[in-house]
């Protein structure tokens, strides 16, 4: 340990957490704990970087100070802590107890108080790093405080000493002071000398270097800047006072109080109930070396000894589990030994004996895993065994979750957590594992039955992980000739454009800067812009499409913008991603990472490629049948959504609609606009279609209307004529609001539900979102199981068919299979026939079969 203190700012690196990471982070029994985790992965960092002998942690009390009785406006503008971020400020008390940190809150004073009183006691004594993401406290740093600012979120820091200060600002750290007295700070509501910004305050002090030498020289100062300093010398002082940090706040807190024990068992069952999974790296740092320390005793307790696999063992009816030690690079694994457990006893089989521990595991059963797919690409023969996934089970069970590591399942199935990274060797970690996943089975089972979704594990998901592993062990061809050619195409034409918005704008800037773009389109131009807030004017997409309307420079920078964008995602990455040993890219399809239980592609993304644009279709274009295939065969689901929502409702209009297969937003604008089918314009039935894929989201008059282009009140008219038409999609919408509210949760056809914790809130914003949710999940989830069980059902017929053909990507509604010229009228009845004939609704199914010798032609 380094004789260092570190002091944080509590409270601003809890907010700074909240927000940085998404709320719905939460416990096992559902508290919030996404700012608890942001955090304590700071807190790690800090410890593992820092290394200091000394930790403490300031927090503000409460909203009244000294400075609120001296301004009764100080802070008056604070909105209240969100509710979930509320809870999470006792927590943080607790975690920080049982690690060990001092903690310090006083009445009357704010957390920065605090920091500068400890900062100013004990810097004479050793080195201070204050960390903050507040730059009120650059006003501490000195030669033996460096103030650390978080930057982007919490793990990011600059380190600020006051030479840095001085770089960055052209002031020394006690002229923080003099430059908030001027400018005033909004987050805090001090005032400030009004029409003084800090671009100003800067320029001042340079000139005058603090705040009592500018007024003594006020008179100086001409024009209207000259008028306003005098006129607010009043609020300028008291701004002044606001914004001074107080460094001798009457605190009893001794050196020593800053260097307190770890209490190692209640840290683990903390981290254990809150589902935070970050003890293993905590255990990796000196301070908290007891984490990875197991007593002998308690270690011969609770682990059997490891056997050999013996030849011939049978496990048949048994339930099992089984842990692989993989290396390598998914889909393609290296398995260099497996651990199988059944009842107490733990088995460690080397690469020889795959194959009969294979043998052994077919009459299993139950095989509990915690990642099914990671086997199934590895070497370790898996095919047609029973697995059961515990991952899959926890994501069923709360399916807003970003990770399911085991230390969040022990808490979910009520285990005792376990830490096998604690364990000397990969024998006694598989041996730990593999008994801590038999415990969970029996638990596991019985939630999933509890909450209606065991029959959607055992035939959706769990039978869903043979079809992601064979597509990506399959991966996907490209034409790289024409790569090269297609990226030079782009580029050039990115070229050109920069050089037009050069030309108009009279200078070269960097385009992709928001700051140097915002200056040039408002402030040089002239062109209409929102408000400018802190960092800048909006040049977000929506605020320059509305410009692109009457200005041709805002449309090439929109085209620079996606011709760029397109370059660096796919033209330059994605030759990057193909795999040496096959020549194919090879995309990782996620099972456990949306709310609504829809599949995603990560490295690379391949669901996102556009395909309404010239751009995008040239990239899909580039996307091939490899070596001994002919071309691809796209299936496409007809308005699933739409189809599901006519069902789920019932509406009588729509299902004659969808029955009569006549064209369903023509239908739509007819209905709505009162007017015959066939006197139905295209921009009619542009506007119905936009309306019935907007009622699935429970999109608003306001979103409706910024669709469009129409007025809010058009819009409105719009959706009420709409519900008036079809009154049984009204009713269903508004049932599934009123059962969400009931239940907590949203829940679609096959039993799939989501939590829904702000359906009852009082905050009209989140309460809103929730309602939405209820509307839409049980659409969207809905379809995203018929999708699945399509996927399921076109593998298993291809499996039974001996084809050499296969599916190798799914995009949303659409399957690409790779297909040989002698298959080629078979698979394409194939999968038209499966995924219209997987589920029976109230309305047919219908999947548009197309071929094309690349991605792009099959669209």
């Amino acid at each position: 340990m380094k004789k260092k203190l570190v002091i944080i700012d509590g409270s601003s690196l809890l907010y700074r957490a909240f927000f940085a990471l998404p709320p719905t982070m939460t416990s096992p029994d559902g508290i919030p704990t996404n700012a608890v985790y942001g955090f304590l992965r700071m807190l790690l960092g800090l410890y593992r970087d820092l290394d200091p002998e000394y930790m403490a942690v300031t927090f503000d009390k409460d909203r009244h100070t000294f400075r609120t009785d001296m301004y009764d406006g100080y802070k008056a503008t604070r909105k209240p802590a969100p509710p979930e971020l509320v809870p999470q400020f006792d927590l943080i008390l607790d975690v920080l107890r049982v690690m060990g940190v001092a903690v310090y809150s006083i009445s009357g004073y704010e957390g920065d108080d605090i920091l500068g009183t400890l900062s100013a006691r004990y810097e004479k004594e050793l080195p201070v790093d204050i960390v903050t993401g507040d730059r009120d406290a650059l006003q501490l740093s000195s030669s033996r405080t460096t103030v650390l600012l978080t930057q982007k979120g919490i793990t990011n820091m600059a380190a600020m000493t006051p030479e840095a200060i001085y770089e960055k600002y052209h002031i020394t750290p006690s002229q923080v002071i003099d430059m908030k007295a001027l400018m005033g700070d909004t987050a805090d509501n001090i005032p400030g000398v009004p029409g003084v910004g800090e671009k100003t305050a800067l320029s001042l002090l340079t000139e005058y270097k603090d705040l009592d030498n500018l007024y003594a020289h006020v008179d100086e100062i001409k024009g209207a800047r000259g008028k306003k300093l005098t006129a607010n010398k009043d609020l300028a002082y008291l701004s002044y006072k606001l914004a001074t940090i107080k460094r001798d706040v009457p605190l009893d807190a001794p050196l020593s109080d800053m260097k307190q024990p770890v209490h190692i068992e209640e840290m683990r069952e903390l981290f254990s109930r809150l589902g935070i999974n970050l003890l293993p790296q905590f255990a990796a740092l000196p301070r908290f070396q007891e984490l990875s320390q197991v007593k002998k005793e308690e270690s011969e307790k609770a682990l059997p000894p490891v056997e050999p696999w013996k030849e011939g063992l049978s496990l048949k009816g048994k339930v099992t589990a089984l842990w692989a030690s993989l290396s390598g690079k998914a889909p393609f694994l290296k398995a260099s030994e497996v651990v199988i457990a059944a009842e107490d006893h733990a088995y460690l089989v080397k690469p020889d004996d795959y194959g009969d521990a294979y043998k052994a595991l077919q009459e299993a059963k139950a095989i509990v895993v915690e990642d099914s797919k990671a086997v199934m690409e590895s070497d370790f023969p898996a095919e047609g065994l029973p697995f059961f996934d515990v991952s899959l089970a926890a994501y069923l069970l709360d399916p807003t979750r970003v990770t399911y590591p085991l230390s969040y399942m022990a808490g979910l199935f009520g285990k005792p957590v376990i830490y096998p990274d604690d364990l000397d060797n990969p024998e006694e970690k598989g041996c730990c594992i593999t008994l801590f996943l038999l415990s969970l089975y029996d638990e596991a089972e019985k939630k999933l039955k509890e909450n209606g979704v065991l029959k959607l594990f055992y035939e959706v998901e769990q039978p869903l992980v043979k079809v992601l592993a064979a597509m990506e062990k399959a991966g996907i061809a490209t034409d790289q000739k024409r790569w090269k050619e297609v990226r030079e195409d782009m580029e050039k034409e990115e070229r050109i454009l920069v050089k037009d918005i050069y030309t108009e704008a009279g200078e070269s800037f960097n385009i992709n800067s928001p700051k140097q773009l915002g200056h040039i389109l408002f402030e040089k131009m002239g062109m209409p812009a929102g408000k400018k807030t802190k960092t800048g004017y909006s040049t977000a997409a929506d605020v320059l499409e509305e410009l692109a309307v009457s200005y041709p420079m805002v449309k090439n920078i929109l085209r620079y913008r996606t011709l760029s964008k397109l370059v660096s995602t796919y033209l330059e990455a994605l030759p990057q991603l193909i795999r040496k040993e096959t020549g194919r890219i090879h995309t990782s399809f996620n099972q456990t990472v949306t709310a609504t239980g829809r599949l995603s592609s990560s490295d690379p993304n391949l669901q996102n490629i556009p395909v309404r644009t010239e751009e995008g279709r040239k990239i899909r274009s580039l996307f091939v049948p490899g070596e001994g295939y002919d071309c691809f065969i796209s299936s496409d689901y007809s308005q699933v959504e739409l189809r599901v929502l006519a069902h789920m409702s019932g509406d009588e209009s729509l299902i004659r609609a969808f029955i009569n297969k006549e064209d369903i937003h023509r239908r739509t604008a007819a209905e709505v606009l009162g007017i015959p089918f066939e006197d139905v314009t295209p921009e009619q039935r542009s506007h119905a279609k936009a309306v019935n894929f907007g009622i699935i989201y429970g999109i608003s008059d306001f979103g409706l209307a910024r669709q469009l282009g129409i007025t809010r009140k058009e819009a409105a008219d719009y959706i009420k004529t709409y519900f008036e038409r079809y009154p049984r999609i009204h009713e269903f919408m508004n049932s599934m609001v009123e059962e969400a509210k009931k239940t907590g949760r949203a829940v679609t056809l096959f039993g799939r539900y989501r939590e829904l914790p702000d359906i009852n809130s009082k905050n009209f914003n989140r309460r809103s979102f929730a309602e939405r949710t209820a509307m839409n999940t049980p659409i969207q989830g809905t379809a995203a199981d018929i999708m699945k069980m399509a996927m399921i059902e076109v593998y298993d017929r291809l499996k039974k068919g001996g084809y050499k053909s296969r599916v190798l990507l799914q995009v949303h509604d659409e399957l690409v299979a790779e297909v040989v010229k002698e298959e080629k009228e078979e698979i394409a009845s194939l999968l038209k026939d499966a995924m219209e004939s997987v589920v029976t609704l109230k309305v047919p199914l219908v999947a548009d079969v197309n071929e094309g010798k690349n991605w792009a032609e099959t669209k």
